[in-house]
Formats: structure tokens, sequence, C-alpha cells
């Protein structure tokens, strides 16, 4: 039987949330850049390898995710079958939910495929977002936008 390599092993157990290692948050409000250069998931159609890359802004509200169970919870999706868009919300959107961020801003660069370059992104805060960061958030995304488009 062939040996499992310990980085499946890892990976699958951080696919599930539940199994993340969640911190307290610093006290102090503070806006949150975080890069991924390379994650893939599946064209759910075909089953070729979608090439990613992506970009978090979060402003935390009292937890954060170790960055660890992160970046292989991103690695998770090597194997799924899921288009662009839904992975964009998917990834926003737990997320949002798990960690009850003030904010989260998600863009996704992926390669291109069939000589067309797809950049899906989505916004979500919570219900009492006034943030004095808001500019902050604006200035980053900008930036980003700015590099890749």
């Amino acid at each position: 039987m062939p040996e499992i390599k310990y980085g499946i092993i890892a990976t699958e157990k951080f696919a599930e949330p539940k199994n993340w290692e969640i911190w307290d948050a610093p006290n102090n409000e503070e806006v949150l850049y975080q890069y991924f250069p390379e994650g893939t998931c599946l064209c759910p159609r075909s089953s070729y390898p979608d090439f990613f890359k992506l970009h978090l802004i979060t402003i935390p509200n009292k937890k954060v995710v170790e960055l660890k169970c992160l970046k292989l919870w991103i690695n998770s999706f090597r194997n799924v079958g899921i288009s662009h868009e839904n992975l964009t919300y998917k990834i926003a959107n737990t997320l949002f939910e798990v960690l009850k961020l003030k904010y989260i801003f998600v863009l996704m660069e992926y390669s291109p495929r069939g000589n067309l370059t797809t950049f899906p992104m989505t916004e979500l805060l919570d219900d009492h977002f006034n943030s004095g960061l808001r500019e902050e958030v604006s200035i980053i995304k900008r930036k980003i936008l700015n590099k890749i488009i």
C-alpha cells in the first residue's frame, strides 16, 4: 500500500474549518492584506486545473486564523471542481462567517485559459462596519487592481 504523504493528510484536515487554529485578534483595529501566489482548483466542466493567485483584505473582529491552517485550506481546493466565481465567494463567505470578520475583500487572479483571463472579486462587511480604515482598504484595493489590470 502506498504511503500517504503528510501534505495530503494536512490538507485534508484543514479543508474543514472546524479543524483550524483560531486565535484572538489584536485589540487594535487593523487591515490585513494577504497574498497567496499559487492556488489551484478544477474546472467543474472539464476537470482541467485552474491556477490562481489569491488576494485577501480583511479587518478582523475578534478572531484570526493561524496562517498555516489558512494556507492548507486554500491548498485543499486543488482537487475540487468549482467555478471561479463560486470559489471566490466560498473563500470570502467561509472566512467571514467562521472568523466573524468586520470586512473581507477577495480577488482571485486566474491564469488565462482559452484566451480569457478572469478576475472575480467579492466584498462582504458586517452590519455595523463603520471603520476609520475604509480609506486604507480603498488604497490597498486600488494598488492591487492597478498592478494586475
